[in-house]
């Protein structure tokens, strides 16, 4: 009895002496250097050996003890044959954590210390328990129950857990004294999507979808993180409808979730999904995003061929609500506006654009332009006159309004709901409208025209065919809503050289007549001056002699002929000043030539004096 207890209290002291050394290697390397493990934990084991041999036991730090009962009644639960929660004989469900003295019954009891489980950061820990209850028929997982993060074995074995792959997970960062024997822990890393691109996720676990619906129903579940949410919440199998938004880390179990991303795409085995359908969809200036549901109600016979706009879902950002709401499948009469940037389920949306800046359409010869031009499909316009084969060039400059994009896909674009969405960057839509209601447009009017014409009023008629024209074009667009700018017609080309001759003399003919007529107008604009001037001139004198007449009746004719003498003698090489008699006036003045101007003088003033006969036009 005595040698009994020195050997107990010899068992004490080493391992009170183990735990001392581990300590102190601790404390002397600090917390910034690992400890002397390997010294500790063998005066650990030994103390741990020599201890259980003794009913004494010390778990080292860091590990834990998973403890073995060799002796004892048998496990009253027989649902659990490897691991026992009851105190049975086996492994036990329970663990010794360290820090501790354990008091064990010698010989019947086996510990095995094993490192504790560490997930480090970035990564989550996946669960597999070798024992518990069977799982429900149908579910994959094992469901969730309290039992500290695995940490407690008894309790989960007791609340009902299941075996096999659990739905719950171990977060990262983080240490957990978990019993191994009970369950194995796979470390994995967390789910990064990357920015700029959305996650899809498929339910691998869960309730049996309708067969009329293509996704799961939506379940709150925290972004697919909280697995236990997500079933009880009535999650189903399959495709979801939520997303997983760009530049974030997710816990999300892959148990339980399939995500695919940017990064694993190629390999998810999902027909016709590329990466470029995963990125974020971004309207550039100057388009309209048109959206094309590929789930939703079927719209009636009858009804509009546009959905109807839905609120509240976040221009599509939530689908569930646009399904929720009533929306329908197919082309939507909301529109996803130039600047916008949205992430969208591709298995959901598709969405296609439309210009809606200013569009300039050429009827030309296209040369090396690509088919992705909108007016690829236009080539110079040719018409038949007479037998008489004209080309003209055209360009039209319109205006797509955003709320008519929706219709011009459903009429000319692929507005089918089957497929992969995503952004589609087509110009089919725009080219068909062009190509069929524009450019139809187009050739029924120059057909018309043609077969009504002659060839001199087909040329000669430019004018009117341009305004003509211009009024046809602006009608058919406005029938679709679409708004027409200008149009500019070129001038029109032959290919027949006859009729180049034929024009080429009727113009030269024509040049002739304009520069005639120019003459003409010359020649009326100068006879018109000549008789401004000479009636001008008419009435310069009836007013001089008016005023003649004036003066003769206040002075007398012969001092009105004396001033006209005077005055004619100012205008010949008469001195200023003539000295003496009237001799010596006729040195410088004729003799004949002063009684000329004395006689002329004085027959103006009799004839001034004189009674004037009536004018004809005055008598009548």
């Amino acid at each position: 009895m005595i040698l009994l207890l020195v050997l107990v209290l010899a068992a004490g002291t080493v391992a009170l002496i183990g735990l001392v050394w581990y300590g102190a290697g601790r404390s002397k390397r600090g917390p910034s250097h690992p400890p002397r493990r390997q010294s500790g934990v063998l005066v650990g084991y030994g103390a741990g050996v020599l201890g259980s041999w003794m009913g004494l036991c010390v778990v080292p730090a860091d590990h834990v003890g998973i403890v073995h009962r060799r002796f004892g009644s048998a496990n009253p639960d027989q649902r659990f044959k490897r691991i026992t929660p009851h105190n049975a004989r086996g492994v036990q469900a329970r663990t010794l954590l360290p820090g501790r003295l354990h008091r064990l019954t010698p010989v019947v009891h086996r510990i095995e210390f094993v490192p504790r489980t560490h997930v480090p950061a970035g990564k989550i820990g996946l669960v597999v328990a070798t024992e518990g209850a069977k799982r429900a028929p149908g579910r994959t997982l094992g469901r969730s129950v309290d039992c500290d993060n695995f940490q407690d074995g008894a309790a989960f074995l007791l609340n009902g857990g299941e075996q096999g792959r659990q739905l719950a997970i171990l977060r990262g960062d983080s240490s957990y004294y978990i019993n191994t024997a009970l369950f194995q822990v796979d470390i994995v890393p967390r789910t990064f999507v990357e920015a700029g691109t959305v996650g899809l996720v498929i339910a691998k676990d869960g309730a049996i979808r309708a067969p009329d619906r293509p996704f799961g129903r939506y379940v709150e579940c925290d972004n697919f993180q909280d697995s236990s949410a997500f079933l009880l919440g009535g999650g189903e199998q399959g495709r979801q409808l939520a997303i997983l938004t760009g530049g974030t880390h997710y816990d999300i179990n892959p148990y339980l979730f399939e995500v695919i991303t940017e990064s694993n795409v190629h390999g998810s085995g999902q027909s016709g999904l590329y990466a470029e359908h995963l990125r974020e969809i971004a309207i550039p200036v100057g388009h309209a995003g048109v959206v094309i549901t590929l789930d939703g109600a079927e719209p009636q016979q009858g009804e509009r061929k546009v959905g109807i706009i839905v609120r509240n879902h976040s221009s599509f950002r939530l689908p569930w609500v646009f399904l929720d709401n009533g929306g329908w499948r197919g082309v939507q009469e909301e529109t996803l506006g130039e600047g916008s940037v949205c992430a969208l389920n591709p298995w959901f949306v598709r969405v296609v654009l439309i210009p809606t800046r200013l569009l300039i359409l050429d009827w030309s010869n296209k040369g090396g332009s690509t088919s992705d031009n909108y007016d690829s499909a236009l080539d110079r316009i040719s018409v038949n006159v007479q037998g008489h084969r004209l080309q003209v060039e055209l360009r039209q400059t319109l205006n797509i309004p955003e709320a008519v994009a929706p219709r011009l896909v459903r009429e000319f674009g692929d507005s089918s709901t089957s497929g992969m969405g995503g952004l589609v960057n087509n110009p089919v839509p725009v080219q068909r409208f062009v190509e069929q209601v524009l450019g139809g447009a187009v050739d029924t009017y120059f057909n018309g025209i043609a077969a009504e014409s002659t060839v001199e009023e087909f040329l000669t008629g430019y004018a009117g065919i341009r305004t003509d024209l211009a009024a046809q074009v602006r009608n058919a667009l406005a029938a679709w809503g679409v708004e027409a700018a200008s149009t500019n017609l070129g001038e029109f080309e032959s290919l027949d050289a006859d009729l180049d001759r034929a024009r080429k003399r009727v113009f030269d003919a024509q040049m002739r007549t304009q520069e005639l007529e120019e003459q003409r107008k010359n020649a009326v604009i100068k006879a018109e001056i000549r008789e401004t001037e000479l009636e001008a001139d008419r009435k310069e004198r009836l007013l001089a002699v008016a005023e003649l007449e004036r003066k003769i009746e206040l002075l007398g004719p012969d001092t009105i002929a004396m001033q006209m003498f005077l005055a004619e003698l100012r205008h010949m090489n008469v001195p200023q000043v003539v000295s003496g008699e009237a001799e010596s006036l006729l040195k410088y003045l004729p003799v004949q030539r002063a009684l000329e101007i004395i006689d002329g003088a004085r027959h103006r003033a009799d004839q001034v004096a004189l009674p004037q006969p009536a004018a004809p036009d005055d008598e009548e």
